[in-house]
């Protein structure tokens, strides 16, 4: 092998064939890497490694379940974390120290990837375990599952400044704002699935209005901005004949920076819509509860049962007391 390395020195024909054959080398290796050279060999990955010029030492191996390769000639290497490029540089020093080759061309390709598993679970269309190729993202995983539910023309069920990543191998959590990245284009947390990751996209349990009391069709409703009083009331299919209050509606809203406590905003839509004051229709913010009384003294316990049954907005009680806010 040492004479082969001399004569090509010597030669000034076949050292300019063996730099296109470089070239060749590389091309290759960066299609057999997918275009990702950060690529991180894994246990159970397939290379093919080339020696330029010496195909004693040409061979296709897998990386073990511990991480090594067992190369020819050379022995035990650690594949495991390294890029293709640094297994490379390992392999070429190798060669020259045990085989005393003379810079000689060395090529890894990964012919095939060990198999990368991942689930997503939650509030997407289709929840499941998904085969992710290198370079997946949390997106590509997302799209998989073709996207979040949503309810309404606008409005999303899913909490996407609260979605997490739970990590395989440390079972760390990792939070991620799916909001920033598909409103504002923010690809800082679009992170590369790991085999065994999990991505949970939980239910947007705030963004929400709630309306109660006597209207048709109490219940939770997703909040769309903007939205108003008399909105809030649309959606719950409107009064209850001879039994809404419309003149004493009240819209309970929590404090800001104060969880648990709650201010009351009274609305009068009986004067909005005979005499135009626009004022008792005022925008509606999300976890507001929007409360349409049958008599002119709210049932507070009432509330409190609706909302309990509802299963929404749980800080709204403590220790299943009524609403912290003065009567």
């Amino acid at each position: 092998m040492r004479g082969s390395q001399g004569s090509e020195a010597r030669d000034p024909g076949i050292r300019a064939w063996r730099w296109l054959m470089l070239l060749v080398l590389i091309a290759v290796a960066a299609f057999g890497r997918a275009q990702d050279p950060t690529y991180r060999l894994q246990p159970e990955d397939v290379l093919k490694i080339q020696v330029y010029n010496d195909t004693q030492i040409n061979v296709d191996l897998p990386v073990g379940r511990d991480g090594n390769i067992s190369a020819p000639f050379v022995g035990i290497v650690r594949a495991q974390g390294k890029t293709t490029s640094e297994l490379e540089a390992d392999l070429k020093a190798l060669y020259i120290q045990k085989l005393k080759l003379r810079d000689p061309i060395v090529s890894v390709i990964v012919l095939a990837y060990a198999r990368v598993k991942a689930s997503i679970v939650g509030l997407v269309n289709r929840p499941g375990v998904y085969d992710m190729r290198p370079g997946d993202t949390i997106l590509t995983l997302l799209s998989y599952a073709g996207g979040t539910i949503l309810e309404g023309s606008a409005s999303s069920r899913a909490n996407l400044r609260r979605v997490t990543l739970r990590r395989k191998a440390s079972n760390e959590l990792i939070p991620i704002d799916l909001q920033a990245m598909l409103k504002r284009g923010d690809m800082s947390q679009n992170y590369k699935v790991e085999d065994g990751d999990e991505l949970i996209v939980p239910e947007d349990t705030r963004n929400r209005v709630l309306v109660l009391g006597a209207v048709a069709q109490p219940g939770a409703f997703p909040y769309t901005e903007p939205m108003t009083v008399m909105d809030a009331i649309g959606l719950a299919r409107g009064q209850i004949r001879y039994v809404s209050k419309f003149s004493e509606i009240l819209v309970i809203r929590e404090k800001a920076g104060m969880p648990g406590n709650y201010i009351r905003i009274r609305s009068d839509i009986v004067k909005f819509v005979k005499q135009g004051d626009a004022a008792q229709n005022f925008s509606l913010e999300p976890g507001d509860v929007v409360y349409v009384p049958e008599t002119k003294t709210p049932d507070w316990d009432r509330i409190a049962n609706v909302v309990n049954s509802l299963f929404f907005l749980d800080r709204f009680f403590r220790d299943n007391s009524i609403f912290n806010i003065g009567r």
